[in-house]
């Protein structure tokens, strides 16, 4: 059955998910009738299984939330697009649990970057297709893994992951504090071995937080995705032909952060003259710039220039300032000073020593601060 291939991943896995018995009766025999058992015709077993998976927020609105909790040593859907498990009775029992769509949130264990550790740092919708994990990673992903003496035997009972979301640093809180009723410390190992389901209180908390989309292996390519809050980024994808001209998704209105990027590498090799101890700067405001900062590195070749986050209001533990006015208010003095002390390079890039940033930085802040009052 088409239905079966699309949301299971083939009859087996279908038989699994409703605990049915084949008996003597091969499963292409006898599935119609099970079918029609279960659900009391084959219309109805269509209307239980949509084309479209339903929308995230949806999902999260729902009495009973598909929602569930688990934990990855980092969240990177562009090269690992499924949510894995060790043993293939605890992918069954997923599977049997959720429904095609259902959304996992994503905290980092004890084995994840330092930075990121204990934190919520994303959010999988998945299909019901199986498979190995192999089928939904890229090759490099793979054989990083399986040169991994620790992890080759790991999670390699995959779910398809179809869509993905990265809380934006600035916004992920820790997973003690999002989910209170479903983690403790002492489930933290079957939590990452099987998932819990989020009580319906725990999945709301999803509506607090800043997403962007992701790309998932195997998915469509994501050209742009601003981040912005839940509301507006976890909507169901748009359908329709694929733009033959380049666009730009601006930010939605809301708290913004003043931010300085810089520019590592060679300086004067990009300059093509001696820059003596300047650097290459943005200037810019943003809900998230350590978003802002990948945005601007995808749109460079693999070389060795990246962009980093020199100075933010969020790593100065202030608050964002409460809309884009006062911080507009902030760029626009940064940008001032910069382009009559420093050296400009067209819109908001410049050439600066480090007196001059910080100089430019200070005023900023003093700027937008006192236009928010």
């Amino acid at each position: 059955m088409a239905i079966a291939a699309r949301d299971y991943g083939g009859l087996p896995a279908l038989f699994a998910h409703h605990g049915w018995d084949p008996g003597e009766k091969s499963l292409s025999q006898i599935v119609s009738t099970l079918v029609v058992s279960s659900y009391g015709s084959v219309k109805a077993f269509q209307r239980a299984h949509p084309v479209e998976l339903p929308g995230p927020l949806d999902i999260i609105r729902a009495e009973q939330p598909d929602a569930w909790l688990t934990s990855f040593y980092g969240f990177a859907p562009r090269n690992w697009g499924f949510l894995g498990f060790t043993e293939e009775r605890m992918r069954d029992s997923f599977i049997r649990r959720s429904k095609p769509g259902a959304l996992v949130v994503i905290y980092a264990a004890s084995g994840g970057q330092p930075n990121e550790r204990g934190k919520i740092l994303g959010v999988q919708q998945v299909s019901h297709r199986i498979g190995d994990a192999q089928e939904f990673m890229t090759p490099h992903a793979w054989q990083e893994k399986q040169a991994n003496f620790e992890r080759r035997g790991k999670w390699n009972y995959a779910v398809q992951a179809v869509r993905a979301w990265r809380v934006t640093p600035e916004t992920r809180p820790t997973v003690a504090k999002f989910a209170p009723i479903t983690f403790t410390p002492g489930r933290g190992q079957v939590i990452g071995a099987q998932g819990m389901r989020l009580d319906r209180t725990e999945a709301m908390r999803l509506l607090d937080l800043d997403f962007e989309e992701v790309e998932v292996f195997g998915g469509g390519t994501i050209h742009h995705a601003a981040a912005g809050p839940a509301a507006d980024v976890l909507k169901p994808s748009q359908p329709g032909p694929v733009s033959s001209t380049p666009h730009m998704v601006r930010e939605a209105e809301g708290p913004k952060h003043l931010y300085v990027l810089r520019l590592d590498g060679n300086v004067h090799h990009a300059m093509g003259r001696d820059v003596e101890d300047r650097a290459i700067v943005k200037v810019g405001l943003s809900r998230s710039p350590s978003t802002r900062c990948e945005d601007h590195n995808r749109t460079l070749p693999q070389c060795a220039f990246r962009w980093s986050v020199e100075r933010s209001t969020f790593l100065e533990g202030r608050e964002p300032f409460p809309s884009s006015v006062p911080a507009l208010a902030g760029e626009q003095v940064m940008k001032d000073w910069l382009e009559r002390y420093g050296e400009s390079l067209g819109g908001e890039f410049f050439l600066a020593d480090q007196d001059q940033v910080e100089r430019a930085w200070r005023r900023g802040v003093e700027a937008a601060e006192k236009k928010s009052k």
